[in-house]
């Protein structure tokens, strides 16, 4: 369960809409990277994960005197930057021919000297994103924050705003989309290693 809102979460949202820009600046200390993680899955770029922040903040900055402490500060500016994450999603998903794999993603490739290791393994996860970009957008977004953001159930279903079961029922039906069109692009050879993008098909 998400934690009730404490004090401190009141007292900097009201002196950050009041202008105290060292208020403005402690929160954008302690969401600045989660906000710019969620705006790079759904955007799928550097640039455009940046520039998709900078419309975050700012939508956070002209709404903070909205806050009213009944629930996580947190909580509250995810929702918030929910709306805008999803139109980019939308504008840009028939736009795009070819998916930009995540720079954060593939930075974890498995290092080594196997080319061919290197290249599969990016196919693999250009597979995964891809599947998700044909996905209906309600399925997609449950693996998104789930499965590539680590955000608990619990978070999935506060900022969806959506119950925990139906989060769980996405969720898996979800997971099992994206194997078999991955399965169905590689001819049925999953690869399982170390490292690699594999989503079960597990209830949570």
């Amino acid at each position: 369960m998400i934690a009730p809102v404490s004090t401190p979460d009141l007292m900097l949202a009201r002196r950050a809409a009041a202008g105290h820009a060292d208020a403005w600046d402690e929160l954008v200390e302690l969401y600045g990277d989660r906000l710019y993680s969620l705006a790079l899955h759904f955007a799928g770029n550097r640039e455009e994960a940046e520039d998709l922040t900078q419309e975050i903040f700012l939508r956070l900055y002209t709404n903070l005197r909205q806050y009213r402490g009944d629930c996580p500060l947190v909580s509250w500016a995810l929702r918030l930057s929910r709306n805008l994450c999803i139109d980019h999603y939308r504008r840009n998903r028939q736009e795009r021919r070819s998916l930009r794999v995540s720079e954060e993603i593939l930075a974890h490739v498995p290092a080594g000297d196997d080319i061919h290791a290197e290249a599969q393994w990016r196919e693999e996860v250009e597979a995964v994103h891809s599947a998700l970009r044909e996905m209906p957008e309600e399925m997609a977004e449950v693996v998104l924050l789930r499965d590539l953001q680590g955000w608990s159930l619990e978070e999935v279903s506060a900022f969806l705003e959506i119950p925990m079961g139906t989060v769980k029922s996405r969720l898996h039906r979800a997971r099992l989309e994206v194997a078999d069109r991955v399965q169905a692009r590689f001819r049925g050879r999953w690869t399982e290693r170390a490292g690699s993008p594999t989503l079960e098909a597990s209830p949570c």
